[in-house]
C-alpha cells in the first residue's frame, strides 16, 4: 500500500515537473521565434546584463553591449527599473563604420521566476535613412547656397502665374519681397506669346524680353518646367533665368563692328580699283548711308581760286538736295573751319544743328591739309546717331581724304591725256570722242550742229622772224579768243600745229556764219603779237553743217570742213566758206 502510495506521488511529482518543463519550454520557444523571425536586430537581455538570445542582425549591438555601451546599459535599465517599455535612438561606432538604431526595449517576466525578469529589446537599423536624409538636407542646402551665389536666378510662381519663390538675391533690380505674390507677366515686354512663368511645357535657353526696377529692358534666357501634382492637376511653374543682355550687347557691338568693317572695306576697295571718279564718291556717300541711318549724304571737294580763297564743290550727293538752305549753311560751316588755325580744327567731325536737321560734318584731309567734306543729315526728331555710327562716320572721312586726292590726280591725269598742252584746248584724240558722242545726241535732241575747221595764216613767218616762243604766244591767243567767243556747250580743239577746230551745238547755218565772223573779226589781235605787211596773220575758216537727219560720220564732216577751208586758201586767205556739201 504504501508504495503505490509512494509510486503515485512520484508519478505526481514528475507530471508537475513535466508541466513546468514544457511551460518553459513554451515561454522559450515564443521568445526565440519573435527574435529570429524578427526583420531588424533584436535579442534577450537579463536583470545581470546577460544576453541570452540575439538574431544576426544584433551582431552590432551584441559587441557593444559587451563593451558595456552606456546608451544600451542606459536603455536595459530604464526598462528594468521601471518596469515598461522604453525606446531611445542610438548610435554606435566601430571598425566598419556609423550605424544608427531606433530601439525599444519590453520588460518580460518569466512565470517561474518573476522575481528575475529580462529585457526583450528589439528596433530597426535606420543607417540608409540618416544617410539619405543627410545627403537630402545637404543637397538643399547645396542647391540653396549655388542660387544665392550664382547668377542665375532660380523662381516658382503659382497656378496663378504669380511668383511664390524667387531667389533670396532677387531678379533685375527687384528684391525677392517686391516681387512675392506679384503676377510675372508682369515682367515681360511684348507680347509674342511667350511665357515662361505659366509653361504647360518643358522649355530650355528660350530668350525673352524682361523690364529692369529701373525701366530698363533686359535680355533673359529662360528655362522652365512645368508643376504637376498627384492629381495631374498644373499647380505653376518654375525655373531659371540668365541674364544675357551684356553677351547680347556684345554680339549686337561686334556686328556692328564688322559691318563698319565692311563699309570701309568697300570704299577703300573703290578707292584703290575704281577708275571713274563719280563712281568713287557715290559709293563713298552709299556706303555711309549703308551703315549710318540718315536721310542725306553730300561730299564736297575744296578747292581755291585764284585769290588762295576756299572753294567746296559738291562732288556727290545721296538723296536729293531737298533745301539748299541748309547745303550752303553747312558749306558756310565748312569754310569758317578752314580759316582757322590748325589747332583750333576738330580732329574728326562735328555735330551741327540747321533748320530743324541734325548734320555731322567731317572734314577730310590728305597730308593734314583739309581738302573736302562730308555731311550726313537727319531730322531732328529721329533717332541719335550712336558711338558706332559716329565711329563709322569719323573712318568714312579719314578715307574720304584720299579718295577726293586720288580723284584729283586721276583728273590731272584726265586733263593731260585729253588737253593740249600748250593752249589747254582738246587734243584731236579728245575732240574726235566727244564729237562722236555729240553726234549720237544730236540724232535725239534733232538739233542742227556746226564744225569749224580753221588753220591759222603764215604762221611759218612768225617761227621764222620772231621765234618759237612768239609762234608759242601767238597759238596760245588763238586758243583765248576761240573759247571767248563760243558757248558752254560749244567746245574747241588744237588738232596740231596751227590747225584749230570749233564745234558749235545746236545752231543753224546763219548762226554758223556769224560765229566764225566773229572770229575772224578778232585776227588783228594776233598780228599785233607778229607784225609782217608782206605776210600777216590771218585766219582762213571752213564749215561744215550736220543736221540729224543726215546722220553723217565725224570724218565726213570734217573732210568737207577740211574742203571748205582748202577752197578758202585758194581764193587768198582770211576768209570764212560755208562747204556746199550736200550732208543728204
Amino acid at each position: 500500500m504504501k508504495s503505490i502510495i509512494a509510486h503515485k506521488l512520484e508519478n505526481s511529482s514528475a507530471t508537475q515537473r513535466n508541466k513546468k518543463n514544457q511551460s518553459i519550454d513554451k515561454n522559450i520557444s515564443f521568445e526565440n521565434q519573435i527574435i529570429e523571425n524578427f526583420s531588424g536586430p533584436a535579442l534577450i537581455i537579463n536583470n545581470s546584463h546577460q544576453i541570452i538570445e540575439h538574431n544576426i542582425y544584433a551582431d552590432n549591438l551584441v559587441a557593444a553591449l559587451e563593451k558595456h555601451n552606456a546608451a544600451l546599459n542606459g536603455l536595459i535599465m530604464r526598462c528594468l527599473n521601471n518596469s515598461c517599455p522604453d525606446n531611445q535612438k542610438i548610435t554606435l561606432e566601430d571598425d566598419v563604420g556609423v550605424r544608427h538604431y531606433d530601439l525599444f526595449a519590453f520588460p518580460v517576466k518569466s512565470e517561474n521566476d518573476k522575481s528575475s525578469p529580462s529585457v526583450l529589446m528589439f528596433g530597426k537599423d535606420t543607417t540608409v535613412e540618416q544617410h539619405l536624409t543627410k545627403a537630402l538636407v545637404d543637397s538643399r542646402q547645396m542647391f540653396k547656397d549655388l542660387v544665392s551665389c550664382s547668377t542665375d536666378f532660380a523662381w516658382e510662381t503659382d497656378n496663378k502665374g504669380r511668383f511664390k519663390y524667387v531667389s533670396p538675391n532677387g531678379i533685375l533690380g527687384y528684391t525677392a519681397y517686391d516681387l512675392n505674390d506679384k503676377s510675372a507677366s508682369n515682367l515681360i515686354v511684348g507680347d509674342d506669346g511667350i511665357n515662361p512663368f505659366d509653361t504647360l511645357d518643358t522649355i530650355n535657353d528660350v530668350e525673352i524680353w524682361l523690364q529692369r526696377n529701373d525701366g530698363s529692358f533686359a535680355c533673359v534666357q529662360v528655362s522652365a518646367s512645368p508643376v504637376i501634382d498627384n492629381n495631374s492637376t498644373w499647380q505653376g511653374a518654375r525655373g531659371v533665368c540668365r541674364d544675357i543682355t551684356i553677351m547680347r550687347e556684345r554680339e549686337a557691338s561686334l556686328r556692328r563692328i564688322q559691318k563698319n568693317e565692311h563699309v570701309l572695306k568697300k570704299i577703300i576697295s573703290t578707292i584703290r580699283d575704281e577708275i571713274d571718279p563719280s563712281k568713287i564718291l557715290h559709293t563713298t556717300a552709299f556706303a555711309a548711308l549703308d551703315g549710318i541711318t540718315a536721310k542725306h549724304c553730300y561730299i564736297v571737294e575744296l578747292s581755291r581760286d585764284a585769290d588762295a580763297q576756299p572753294i567746296l564743290d559738291l562732288k556727290a550727293e545721296s538723296g536729293e538736295v531737298t533745301d539748299l538752305n541748309i547745303f550752303k549753311e553747312l558749306c558756310k560751316i565748312t569754310l569758317a573751319i578752314c580759316g582757322k588755325s590748325k589747332d583750333q580744327l576738330p580732329l574728326t567731325y562735328l555735330e551741327e544743328e540747321v533748320d530743324g536737321y541734325r548734320a555731322l560734318v567731317g572734314l577730310s584731309r590728305h597730308h593734314n591739309k583739309i581738302n573736302g567734306a562730308i555731311y550726313i543729315l537727319n531730322e531732328k526728331n529721329d533717332k541719335e546717331w550712336n558711338k558706332d555710327e559716329k565711329s563709322l562716320f569719323a573712318g568714312v572721312t579719314s578715307h574720304l581724304g584720299i579718295a577726293l586726292e586720288q580723284i584729283k590726280n586721276y583728273e590731272k591725269l584726265q586733263k593731260l591725256s585729253s588737253t593740249d598742252e600748250l593752249t589747254s584746248l582738246l587734243n584731236r584724240r579728245a575732240f574726235c570722242e566727244k564729237t562722236s558722242r555729240r553726234l549720237i545726241i544730236q540724232k535725239r535732241h534733232k538739233q542742227t550742229c556746226a564744225l569749224l575747221y580753221i588753220d591759222l595764216d603764215n604762221f611759218k613767218q612768225v617761227n621764222d622772224t620772231y621765234g618759237h616762243a612768239k609762234g608759242d604766244e601767238v597759238l596760245r591767243n588763238l586758243s583765248t579768243i576761240l573759247e571767248n567767243n563760243t558757248r558752254e556747250e560749244d567746245f574747241c580743239s588744237r588738232l596740231g600745229g596751227d590747225e584749230f577746230a570749233v564745234w558749235l551745238e545746236g545752231v543753224d547755218e546763219n548762226t554758223a556764219v556769224v560765229k566764225a565772223k566773229n572770229i575772224l573779226d578778232r585776227i588783228r589781235e594776233l598780228q599785233k603779237l607778229a607784225e609782217n605787211e608782206d605776210a600777216p596773220l590771218s585766219l582762213s575758216i571752213g564749215i561744215a553743217l550736220s543736221s540729224p537727219e543726215a546722220g553723217l560720220s565725224l570724218d565726213t564732216l570734217m573732210d568737207n570742213a577740211d574742203k571748205a577751208l582748202y577752197d578758202v586758201k585758194k581764193s587768198g586767205k582770211s576768209n570764212i566758206l560755208l562747204s556746199q556739201v550736200k550732208d543728204f
